[in-house]
C-alpha cells in the first residue's frame, strides 16, 4: 500500500525545474547535491506507474548526475568536460519527466 501523498502537476513541474537548476549550477557540496537529486526524483516518480523504461531512465540520470558530481569533486567546477555531462544529465532528466507525465496515475 502506498502511504505517500500524491503530488500535483504543479509540484512535479517545480521538482523538475529544481533538478534542471541543480544540473546547471555549481553545488556547494556534491554529496548534498546527489542526495537532493535522489530525493527530488523519488518525489517526481511517486505518482507514476513504475515501468522498466522509467527505471532505466532514472538509473541513467542518477549515473550521469553522480559522474558529473565526481568530476566536480576531482577537477573542480571549471572542468571543460562538465558541459558534455550536463547535456547528458539534461537529456536523461527530460526522459524521466516525459515518462512521468505519460505514466502518471491521473
Amino acid at each position: 500500500m502506498n502511504m505517500m501523498a500524491p503530488i500535483t502537476g504543479i509540484e512535479t513541474d517545480d521538482v523538475f525545474s529544481r533538478l534542471r537548476d541543480m544540473i546547471g549550477r555549481r553545488p556547494d557540496s556534491p554529496d548534498d547535491a546527489r542526495t537532493e537529486a535522489r530525493r527530488l526524483v523519488s518525489r517526481a516518480i511517486a505518482d507514476t506507474c513504475h515501468a522498466d523504461n522509467l527505471w532505466g531512465a532514472v538509473d541513467a540520470f542518477y549515473a550521469h548526475f553522480d559522474f558529473m558530481m565526481q568530476a566536480i569533486d576531482l577537477n573542480g567546477a571549471g572542468d571543460p568536460g562538465l558541459r558534455s555531462l550536463r547535456t547528458k544529465c539534461r537529456f536523461y532528466l527530460e526522459q524521466v519527466e516525459a515518462l512521468c507525465q505519460s505514466q502518471a496515475y491521473r
